[in-house]
């Protein structure tokens, strides 16, 4: 996670550099730009390039990198698990002490410094709140709510939905009438540029990234920028540079200056440079074609490059494990279709009552589905409840794992098969009667209570290792769903067992609550840790997995 933060921080860093280069090519174009430039640096602390290489990686079929650490061939017991994907992760080395002791720690400083950041501006917006309500109307023209105010704060923007101007009262004898209008032009152009939005946006960035002083100088930046956009917007709307600034001077002179940058005023921001820039009223250059092609060809590679990134690494994956094999073809299609997003869909909940009841999935594995009211769950055995959405009349969705679930039914309209879509592969499971399937379950509980292995998994597992320590996989005792996934990642789980040498010995350990048998299996240079299903009715092996132990 600090590795991840570190990344992000860095390569925003990056890009805010790349930012200041534009920036410092544009100095003669209008302070619009700029602005425009340093609040897209500020987006990029939110949206950090790894979400967009991951968007370049997923244009093309996403499939798992196999570990050789962990590798579960295929589904056991509890498919709708979320542990339980197709290819697990390594087991998590013990991380060291240090790092233990120092997450929750930066944790708490980081939560104190937001806490205290945001609490600081909650209070001081109430202030400015308190003075709006207490305002009352001024007898000024102008397209947004125009406001006097008892406090000496200068006048400001206030609101983001309802913005409102809030001017001090007795303003209009401080200021000549055209220094007030000169300052009321100010105010409105904030309010058409939706200034008190994007100050609230960048003061998220800086509540979120407090310990990150680069995001307090993008702050002054942006304060910087929106303040001369709106010197060059009066000034262009034919306003007198010197009442202008004669204007905001008298403001800095007799008012206080707004506490918060989400309240746009007319202070701040290099005062002395902004008079200077006031009183020259030099010519804003347009964006000639060059450097309207050179900020669409820095647009364009921000977005580009990460996605060519995630583009190129896709391919990568697919190929480092994709078998010439058509169901390995056909299963890196199935997960990637899986793995789309989906939404529910209309679908009348009296028409589910005939999918209700029993689907045998595996010898000690039984699918209860069941409807309450308008929800619909399926229950897997040695799982809770798992609530199921409709993308069609016969096919249904859960969100917690990448996985579906449809319906076969005969000709009389009465479903006689269910199929899981997980991970590649397509598992059909009949359907069986209550007896039947309260039969499976007690005596998958009696097996757990006495704690034995179902008959023959020992000799299926030694035989199985045997025949890979030797090269020569015996398919004629897997099923055809675990025959694919085994083809799919054969290389990768004969290397990993050639790094551990001859086999010693194995030893059952426990029952699992889905129903696989967990053995201990001791290596000439390593110890792992296997999980095997029951045996189906004709000898076959229809799950297996196995994870290497420290």
């Amino acid at each position: 996670m600090i590795a991840s933060l570190l990344n992000h921080l860095w390569q925003s860093s990056l890009f805010v550099g790349g930012v200041g280069l534009l920036v410092l090519a544009l100095q003669r174009n209008s302070a619009h730009v700029r602005f425009w430039l340093w609040f897209a640096a500020s987006i990029k602390f939110l949206v950090p390039f790894a979400a967009l290489t991951a968007l370049g990686a997923y244009l093309l079929t996403p499939v798992a990198r196999p570990e050789p650490e962990v590798m579960l061939i295929a589904p056991l017991a509890q498919p709708f698990s979320a542990s339980s994907p197709v290819v697990a992760a390594p087991l998590a080395t013990a991380a060291p002490m240090t790092h233990l002791d120092l997450a929750p720690i930066l944790l708490a400083l980081w939560t104190a410094g937001f806490a205290v950041i945001v609490i600081r501006w909650l209070v001081r917006w109430s202030r400015v709140r308190k003075l709006l309500q207490e305002a009352i109307d001024a007898p000024l023209a102008a397209p947004v709510a125009v406001k006097f105010s008892a406090s000496r704060l200068e006048p400001g923007l206030v609101g983001i939905l309802r913005p409102v101007i809030l001017l001090p009262q007795g303003i209009e004898q401080q200021l000549a009438p055209a220094e007030l209008n000169a300052i009321l032009a100010h105010e409105l152009c904030h309010w058409r540029r939706h200034d008190n939005l994007l100050a609230a946006i960048h003061m998220l960035v800086e509540a979120l990234f407090w310990f990150f002083p680069l995001v307090w100088w993008l702050g002054a930046r942006l304060n910087a920028e929106r303040e001369r956009a709106c010197d060059e917007s009066v000034l262009a709307a034919g306003n007198d540079p010197e009442m202008y600034a004669e204007g905001i001077l008298k403001v800095c002179r007799v008012y206080l200056q707004t506490p918060l940058a989400c309240v746009a005023g007319v202070s701040g921001a290099g005062l002395k440079k902004r008079m200077e820039t006031i009183m020259e009223n030099g010519l804003v250059l347009r964006l000639n074609a060059v450097r309207k092609l050179m900020l669409s060809a820095s647009a364009a590679a921000v977005v580009a490059i990460p996605l060519s990134l995630g583009l190129a690494a896709a391919p990568v994956l697919v190929q480092a494990q994709a078998e010439p094999a058509p169901s390995s073809t056909l299963n890196a299609q199935r997960r990637a279709e899986q793995a789309m997003p989906r939404k529910p869909v209309a679908f009348d909940p009296a028409h589910f009552d005939k999918y209700v009841g029993y689907y045998q999935l595996a010898p000690s594995v039984v699918f209860t589905i069941k409807r309450n009211g308008d929800h619909f769950f399926s229950r897997l055995t040695g799982q809770v409840d798992i609530e199921m959405f409709p993308e069609s009349e016969t096919k249904f969705f859960v969100n917690e794992v990448h996985a579906q679930v449809s319906f076969i039914s005969n000709a009389q309209g009465q479903a006689t098969e269910l199929v899981l879509h997980q991970n590649g592969q397509e598992q059909h499971a009949p359907r069986i009667t209550e007896a039947a399937a309260k039969s499976i379950e007690a005596s998958l509980l009696e097996r757990i209570r006495s704690n034995k292995p179902s008959p023959g998994t020992e000799a299926a597992l030694r035989h199985q290792i045997e025949s890979m320590e030797k090269g020569q996989r015996d398919y004629s005792v897997l099923t055809p769903a675990l025959t694919s996934a085994v083809k799919e990642m054969e290389p990768n789980i004969l290397a990993a067992l050639a790094s551990m040498g001859p086999l010693k010995s194995i030893k059952f350990r426990t029952v699992m609550p889905g129903g696989a048998d967990n053995y201990i299996v001791e290596f000439e240079r390593g110890s792992s840790e296997w999980f095997i299903s029951p045996l189906t009715a004709d000898g076959k092996i229809s799950g297996m997995s196995w994870r290497r132990t420290p």
